[in-house]
């Protein structure tokens, strides 16, 4: 029987295993954590479920639906529906988020709707004009997709203010890629969405075809337990099937041999006839024997990955938000979520608890602050804007993940290309995942990803 090694027991990886498993292969499955989930785990501390985002499920794929549901059978109360309810924090208002015409005409003030729409048909007509001259797949910064999809104004004071605040680097050096869905989000898009308010039928719609208001409108799901709940459900279809998972195991080195590759790890060697790595592009290529090509080394260096400081505070204040969270311009934290209105269970009775997102570079200045002046850092700001006084505060707790979203700086496709080819000549290696694809992509996403791949390796070997 054919064996695959799996390095990382996050969603792609996890999902690779499960349906690999169900194909009849053998599959281990080697995660360098004490736990599995990756970015989709939920950390247990004490009574609190403290989550990595947070996340929420949510598809258009009838497939990964029916999957990730069967997961429940017996026990549908263990993830029910979840409305969600997101919101922006825009000069003083609440307002609904992803930004759309409705947010922009009733919900930003009086200048706001006239100066945005304004500034939109300007740039509209302008994009019209110069349309016969442009590539559709030219490659855009934020800057210049931002402009030609919303006008300056909504640029200048809404999408470059908060890019800039979220990713630490400019929007002139920033591929408009980092927009989740960017080529089927607009003004003229949304106000079709609004106006119409027309949705076909999930079943009718091919994966991946939404906009980013209508993947926000489908019906979403939160398990009970936490979002981990559902990558240890996975994890155990997976091990019904004889297949192994090592955690606190970390890979030293990857070795190409002639037929098959031996993985040593702290703990073992692990040998494969294909492997799936869903970690870091810039760090799997430095652990392969025998070592890539000089452009291959420095295209994998210059992917990199924005880190992720998450500050949880337990709370006595019930409806701190109103919504399950909220984006901040201009603040020291990007996010604001409360698990409360994801599920009760994330804290004890009587108690709530904040999610507080601050993205960073790995070991910059922001990164390397105390977990007291993180928080001192945040409960300032949210003092001051009237979110939560820290006399309302029981405790906190500070966790830092240092690779995260991928950075697409606006030469990333080129570095991408590089690394891509050389693993497309390797016959018996895949990466795959957010951090092995440097895909941004949503959960169910990456269980597709998973999916996909162990049928393509089927068919391989």
């Amino acid at each position: 029987m054919k064996k695959i090694i799996i390095i990382g027991a996050g969603v792609s990886g996890l999902s690779a295993a499960w349906e690999l498993s169900n194909l009849g292969y053998k599959t281990t499955i080697i995660e360098s954590d004490k736990q599995i989930g990756g970015l989709a785990k939920s950390v247990v501390m004490e009574d609190y479920i403290l989550d990595i985002g947070p996340h929420s499920f949510f598809t258009e794929d009838k497939e990964v639906y029916d999957r990730v549901i069967s997961l429940f059978k017996g026990e549908e109360s263990a993830m029910p529906y979840s409305k969600r309810r997101v919101k922006m924090y825009f000069r003083g208002k609440y307002v609904d988020y992803p930004l759309s015409v409705k947010s922009v005409l009733f919900q930003m003030g009086i200048v706001s709707p006239f100066l945005s729409t304004f500034s939109f048909l300007k740039s509209y007509i302008k994009d019209l004009i110069s349309r016969k001259n442009k590539s559709p797949d030219r490659k855009l910064t934020v800057e210049e997709w931002a402009i030609e999809n919303f006008g300056k104004y909504l640029f200048l004071n809404f999408f470059k203010p908060y890019t800039e605040q979220f990713w630490k680097i400019k929007t002139s050096e920033l591929s408009h890629r980092v927009i989740p869905s960017s080529k089927k989000m607009d003004f003229a898009k949304t106000l079709k969405h609004l106006l119409i308010k027309k949705y076909l039928e999930i079943s009718r719609r091919e994966p991946g075809d939404l906009s980013l208001v209508e993947r926000e409108s489908l019906p979403s799901y939160y398990p009970k337990k936490g979002f981990g709940d559902i990558p240890v459900r996975i994890s155990k279809e997976i091990l019904k099937k004889n297949n192994e998972i090592f955690t606190n195991c970390t890979v030293e080195k990857i070795f190409f041999e002639d037929e098959s590759i031996k993985i040593k790890t702290n703990k073992n060697v692990f040998i494969g006839d294909h492997v799936i790595s869903t970690i870091p592009l810039n760090q799997v290529i430095k652990k392969i024997s025998p070592e890539p090509a000089e452009p291959v080394l420095t295209s994998s260096q210059k992917l990199d990955y924005l880190s992720l400081i998450l500050v949880y505070i337990i709370t006595k204040k019930r409806n701190v938000l109103n919504c399950q969270y909220c984006y901040y311009i201009n603040k020291p934290y990007n996010r604001i979520s409360e698990m409360n209105f994801f599920s009760e269970e994330t804290s004890p009775k009587d108690e709530n608890l904040l999610s507080v997102e601050i993205s960073c570079h790995y070991k910059d200045s922001t990164w390397q602050l105390t977990d007291e002046k993180l928080f001192n850092l945040c409960i300032e700001s949210m003092k001051n804007d009237k979110i939560l006084d820290p006399s309302e505060v029981i405790n906190f707790k500070v966790l830092k993940f240092p690779s995260v979203y991928p950075i697409y700086r606006k030469d990333y496709d080129k570095n991408l290309d590089t690394v891509k080819s050389y693993f497309s000549n390797t016959k018996n290696f895949s990466s795959i995942g957010r951090q092995g694809q440097f895909f941004y992509g949503d959960i169910d996403q990456m269980i597709r990803v998973g999916f996909d791949t162990a049928r393509k390796i089927a068919k391989k070997i």
